[in-house]
């Protein structure tokens, strides 16, 4: 029986790297995703690539990776300028790459390549699948359905506390040139990296817990790298927006890309100032509604005013002529009564003045004798006469007194000063209670104004 060879460590490892390289040609084209990244001082790049199990999402393969300084310094400008991104964690890449086995260091991947568009095809995909995604489960339009109220003067806003685009937007609300007073609440969140996802749900979270207090939310970050930007593209980031219970405005600063959170969002601005002067503009058009309805509001109620004064108006002039006439009559009427109790008072002055003087002859005829006598008697009958003459005449004067007092207080602008009023009804005078029903209209006509009323 023969003894086993025996062989250091050292030397077996040199056949395993000696077999590798006979078995191995000297580049292969691989597929998979960036778990760790890491750059060194002296400018190399350390990875961790893996292939995850589609089904359970757990590593089924894993490889330490090496980018040395020299090659990094051309691979990773070639690939920041070709895709807009930072190579980053999270990210599937095409990698051309030597195996590698140390002795000491065991086996790796020299990455000597990298295929941009492989990654932007992949961050397109996963893009697309998020929006369809969010599609099929009939939430992607939600957000946008919601009505975006005329004046929204509570604003909650997430953004990161130390952020220039957060400084630009609140500036931008209180220096409006209108002086329109906007209250808004930030909720402060990370907008980048790979915490800003969890954050800004947590931020809108909190919002939702007070959502009465607020009329709309705005998501608003200053410029970015797209690296930076990514997690604005993450599906349950964009689940939350599409589906959360107040109008979302969106400036998240980027010109370039338009993210799925913007897609979801009721609004879609550029830039934080942006989303400043939408609001403000907001404003500007409810107050332009405002005043336009209010010059409509005067100009309805000058023409109703307009229309009642002339209701008013119309049966008080008709009144006129027929209280006119009215005087006139009463005062013909009374003048031919004065004229004929003047006409009466003088025959029957003239009568008893005949009488008298046939008695004053017929007593100087009789007796002469009586004439001291008949002297104080005749006095007597003329004061007596004089007495009764004017008692006569005082009473007619009382009587034709009474005649123009009575046809005075029949003057209907005395009947007004002394209290009574004239209440109509669609024009017409009112005289029965009958003629109205609840709900009629009626006018009261006073000695000084109009009331009108509404039967109850």
């Amino acid at each position: 029986m023969h003894s086993p060879e025996k062989i250091t460590l050292y030397e077996l490892n040199q056949r395993v790297k000696n077999a590798l390289a006979l078995s191995f040609k000297a580049h292969y084209w691989v597929i998979a995703e960036v778990s760790e990244i890491k750059e060194n001082n002296s400018g190399h790049c350390y990875l961790e690539l893996i292939q995850k199990d589609e089904l359970k999402d757990t590593p089924k393969a894993k490889a330490r990776a090496t980018i040395w300084a020299y090659t990094y310094r051309m691979l990773k400008p070639y690939f920041e300028t070709s895709t807009g991104i930072t190579l980053s964690s999270g990210m599937k890449v095409l990698v051309s790459v030597e195996v590698i086995f140390h002795e000491v260091y065991g086996y790796s991947l020299n990455i000597t390549d990298i295929e941009p568009n492989f990654t932007l095809g992949d961050i397109e995909q996963k893009r697309r699948e998020t929006i369809e995604k969010l599609i099929t489960e009939g939430v992607f339009d939600m957000n946008k359905s919601l009505e975006l109220p005329l004046l929204p003067k509570r604003v909650a806003v997430v953004s990161s506390a130390t952020a220039a685009g957060l400084q630009d937007f609140v500036n931008q609300l209180l220096s409006n040139k209108y002086g329109y007073t906007i209250e808004h609440t930030l909720f402060n969140a990370s907008m980048q990296g790979g915490e800003a996802e969890e954050s800004i749900i947590d931020a809108l979270d909190k919002i939702n817990a007070s959502s009465n207090e607020f009329d709309i939310v705005a998501i608003i970050r200053g410029g970015g790298s797209q690296a930076d930007l990514s997690c604005f593209d993450s599906y349950w980031l964009a689940a939350h927006v599409a589906q959360f219970p107040l109008p979302i405005v969106t400036g998240i600063g980027h010109d370039k890309d338009t993210s799925v959170v913007d897609l979801v969002a009721h609004t879609k601005l550029k830039t934080p100032t942006a989303v400043a002067e939408f609001i403000i503009d907001k404003f500007f058009v409810a107050e332009s509604i405002i005043v336009e309805s209010k010059e409509r509001l005067e100009i309805a109620l000058d023409e109703i005013f307009s229309t009642y004064k002339q209701q008013i108006e119309q049966p008080l002039i008709s009144l006129i002529p027929t209280i006119l006439q009215s005087t006139s009559n009463e005062r013909i009427t009374l003048e031919r009564k004065q004229s004929k109790a003047s006409l009466a008072a003088n025959k029957y002055l003239a009568n008893e003045k005949a009488s008298i003087t046939r008695k004053v002859k017929l007593f100087e005829i009789k007796s002469l004798v009586q004439l001291t006598n008949s002297k104080n008697s005749i006095k007597h009958i003329n004061q007596l006469l004089d007495d009764k003459t004017l008692s006569y005449i005082k009473s007619q004067k009382n009587m034709a007194d009474r005649l123009e007092n009575k046809i005075g207080s029949l003057n209907p602008i005395n009947i007004l000063r002394m209290g009574y009023s004239i209440t109509t009804h669609n024009g017409k005078t009112l005289k029965d209670s009958k003629a109205v029903v609840k709900g009629d209209a009626i006018k009261t006509t006073l000695n000084q104004g109009v009331i009108e009323s509404t039967v109850n």
